[in-house]
């Protein structure tokens, strides 16, 4: 009976978590994500963009993966200068200090999701994954460029 009793909670317990993930979860590790978004496709393109924020209350780790069902292709990406022009590039892994905030962001690192089949309104379900934290699952809302939900820019402290 136990056994079923958790058989059941978990499925439970994993919809509630999901249900906030577009504006901030927690992981065991220490790792806190907000603000969790995509941006559509543009007009005759095939290639979304998510951004967010990720704290780091644990162990310094880094992010070295994102996968999703709406892609076989999915990178991490910075930006950098170089000849004073700006250009995209992609990026083995992303650097989570220990106490620190690192922001996925227009003009630096961001998640290129690649062959995306997206509109607006949609819900994501994006799955990172990081050097030493387990896997993070989330699901982000595809939202117009620059748009943030209601709530997504302060949390406080938890």
């Amino acid at each position: 009976m136990r056994h079923f009793l958790l058989t059941l909670a978990i499925p439970i317990v994993a919809s509630f978590a999901l249900a906030g993930c577009g504006e901030h979860t927690h992981l065991g590790e220490g790792i806190e994500l907000s603000n969790v978004r995509i941006n559509p496709p543009l007009p005759g393109q095939t290639t979304g963009v998510a951004f967010m924020r990720i704290d780091n209350h644990g162990d310094t780790d880094r992010l070295i993966a994102v996968s999703s069902s709406v892609s076989d292709r999915i990178e991490l990406h910075t930006h950098i200068e170089e000849g004073g022009v700006m250009k995209m590039r992609r990026v083995d892994g992303i650097e989570l200090p220990h106490g620190e905030s690192v922001d996925l962001k227009p003009g630096s690192f961001h998640v290129m999701i690649f062959n995306a089949e997206m509109a607006l309104g949609d819900e994501v379900v994006l799955t990172l994954d990081f050097e030493t934290a387990d896997d993070l699952t989330v699901v982000a809302p595809v939202v117009m460029r620059g748009e943030m939900r209601q709530g997504d820019m302060d949390h406080g402290s938890h």
